[in-house]
């Protein structure tokens, strides 16, 4: 399968792969996963390459200026081209060099966690950490292929499998109903553990929500209107992150927030209790609820005010009225936001 992104940088491509193949070139350099290269890819590249020890640690300002420096010892050209291997703090990092390294070059990703897979290969954004807060520095500078690789998914752990599962519940539910349910069919089907074809269950679930995220993207690239919907449960997610100290993944987190927003929608009366009690049903089946129930809401306030879509003193949440109706809310007192918040960790107990 190829997808076609369109995008105001260049149209770059997203392709589905049955094999790794690797051509020798002196313009090639590499940065890889750490524990994809020993895994996967020890014997099958040779060359200039850098192996990253991945961690949000690693996807900050300072440290990517030391692997900047290794590409200039390896002698990096204003020709050569990146090649990308492994999850999203990799598509990060390769992404936000590639865009600063000489005004520009060109840089190709292939994704090996469902995340990346399903959701953060496509879309152009590059998000780095800085000051002790998540993504505060990036742009937009798209790879110019993608290639899709499912069978790196038989080498995640479980918890990275649902936390894929997790991010890509969000763009099924911000499509509409019918997208919802070929989700829920699929995620059943998934858990069934008879099911002996889980990597062709996850490619149908990778292609669909890649076209339900270019069909946002395409329209609003630079995420100053309709793509904003694409951080429902985001904000939350964030947060949670960043007050677990990243034990909780990307992915989880964001199902966490996924209940949250709903939560919110449902206690100022935008959602009603059925819709609520029907999607927290599904991602049960993904996340464990109670795990964050010991978080202090004081602390969930202060990170939720680092969000990078507030404005002035104001947070901008993305709730919900129902699947596929979410909408952007401003709320202005810091103190609803504490109620709230306190109220659902009481409720997850």
């Amino acid at each position: 399968m190829k997808i076609i992104i369109k995008s105001k940088f260049k149209n770059y491509t997203v392709k589905d792969i049955k094999k790794l193949s690797f051509k020798k070139s002196e313009n090639n350099f590499y940065l890889i996963d750490k524990n994809v290269y020993k895994k996967i890819l020890k014997k099958k590249i040779k060359g200039k390459l850098i192996i990253l020890n991945t961690s949000e640690k690693l996807k900050n300002y300072y440290e990517i200026g030391k692997i900047i420096k290794k590409l200039i010892n390896l002698k990096v050209r204003k020709n050569s081209i990146i090649i990308a291997i492994g999850g999203g703090i990799v598509q990060d990092i390769a992404g936000f060099i590639s865009s600063i390294l000489f005004r520009g070059i060109q840089w190709n990703f292939y994704p090996s966690t469902l995340l990346s897979q399903g959701d953060s290969c496509i879309g152009a954004k590059t998000s780095i950490n800085f000051a002790d807060a998540k993504n505060q520095l990036g742009n937009f500078y798209p790879p110019s292929k993608i290639f899709i690789f499912t069978n790196f998914l038989k080498y995640l752990k479980k918890k990275d499998i649902f936390s894929g599962l997790g991010e890509l519940a969000h763009y099924f539910l911000i499509s509409n109903s019918k997208d919802w349910n070929f989700y829920i069919f699929n995620l059943k089907k998934f858990l069934s553990e008879k099911n002996k074809n889980k990597n062709k269950i996850l490619q149908k679930l990778i292609f669909r929500s890649l076209l339900i995220k270019k069909k946002f993207i395409e329209k609003d690239e630079l995420d100053t209107g309709k793509r904003l919907i694409l951080n429902y449960g985001h904000s939350f997610g964030h947060s949670i992150e960043k007050l677990t100290n990243y034990k909780i993944p990307h992915g989880l987190a964001v199902t966490h927030g996924i209940n949250i927003a709903n939560f919110f929608s449902l206690k100022l009366k935008l959602m009603n209790y059925k819709n609520f009690k029907d999607i927290e049903k599904i991602i049960s089946k993904i996340v464990d609820l109670n795990e964050i129930s010991k978080l202090n809401s004081e602390n969930f306030v202060n990170a939720l005010k680092k969000d990078k879509k507030n404005i002035g003193n104001s947070f901008r949440l993305i709730l919900s009225k129902g699947v596929g109706k979410m909408f952007i809310k401003k709320i202005n007192n810091q103190n609803t936001i504490k109620n709230l918040l306190k109220d659902y960790l009481k409720y997850v107990q």
